[in-house]
Order: C-alpha cells, then sequence, then structure tokens
C-alpha cells in the first residue's frame, strides 16, 4: 500500500501546480488586454479654464456687449475654440446672427490668463443699423482639439449659466 500512496501524492501537488499557472496566465492576459486596450481609447481631456463675463445692458454706440476675460487655467490655442451664440437680436426684435468669431479676430495664437475677449455689434450680420440685444442671448465656448480629429469637441464655458437662468 505504501507505494500506491507514494505515487498519488506525487501526482496531485503536479496538477495543482500546473492549474495554478494556468489561471495566472489567463488572468495576467486579461489584465494586460484591458490595461493595453483601453489606455488608448481615453478621450482627451477639454482644458480647464476660468472665465469671467462682463454683460452691459447699457446702450453704447454699438449696442450691448459681452466682455468674457479669461482670469485662469491652462493655456489654450485659439485654433481650437470657437464661439457658438444664439436668440442674438437687435433692438427692434430681430435675429441677427455671429459673423466673424471674436476669438479668431480678437486673441492671439496662445490664450492665457488675462486674455479679454469682447463680443459686440460688429460681429453679427444684421445690425448694422439696430442696436445690439444680447438679454436672451446665449453663448457657448467650444473647445475642438485640432491636432486629433477622432476626438470630441467639448463645451468648456457657457453664458449665462443655465442654473442661474430666468
Amino acid at each position: 500500500m505504501s507505494r500506491v500512496w507514494e505515487r498519488t501524492r506525487g501526482v496531485s501537488p503536479v496538477i495543482g501546480v500546473v492549474i495554478l499557472v494556468g489561471i495566472v496566465a489567463i488572468l495576467a492576459a486579461t489584465i494586460g488586454v484591458f490595461a493595453l486596450g483601453f489606455s488608448e481609447q481615453q478621450p482627451t481631456q477639454a482644458p480647464q479654464v476660468a472665465i469671467v463675463a462682463d454683460y452691459s445692458e447699457r446702450t453704447t454706440g454699438n449696442g450691448e456687449y459681452l466682455n468674457l476675460s479669461f482670469s485662469s487655467g491652462e493655456t489654450v490655442y485659439k485654433d481650437t475654440l470657437s464661439v457658438v451664440m444664439a436668440d442674438v437680436k437687435r433692438s427692434d426684435g430681430s435675429d441677427v446672427t455671429l459673423d466673424a468669431d471674436p476669438i479668431q479676430t480678437q486673441a492671439s495664437t496662445r490664450i492665457t490668463s488675462g486674455t479679454r475677449i469682447t463680443i459686440h455689434q460688429d460681429h453679427f450680420t444684421g445690425a448694422e443699423s439696430e442696436h445690439l440685444d444680447l438679454s436672451d442671448a446665449t453663448l457657448r465656448l467650444v473647445w475642438n482639439p485640432a491636432d486629433e480629429p477622432e476626438s470630441e469637441t467639448y463645451v468648456i464655458y457657457r453664458w449665462p449659466d443655465p442654473s442661474q437662468r430666468n
């Protein structure tokens, strides 16, 4: 009986080690696929910027205007930013459209802290003879990374803040 007992004891540890090595290899391969596969698919992070809006309701020669001041945050290139405005009107109530992107016409190549953009009547088609009315207007500052065509666009600033809208 001792011979049978010795053979059985010798086979069990070998089978256990083979199974354990197989499980470890499968787990390592699975973790490697997830770790390496998902790191390439992560979307580009939008830049973090702090912008202060100064809206003037007073009627100047150009009507109402909006100043956007970049107060802090990451450096952004103007080629990656665009202004989208909606519900902009003339003082008689008719719609006007944004003709020239104020960021492209006013900002330097690199937008950093201290950059200031003014949005006024001259940026809109159809507002030449009337004062500009921004009281119901909305603005979105959209970031689109130019060097990565497959990446998504992000709205990095909204005016007015949707939570403070009447």
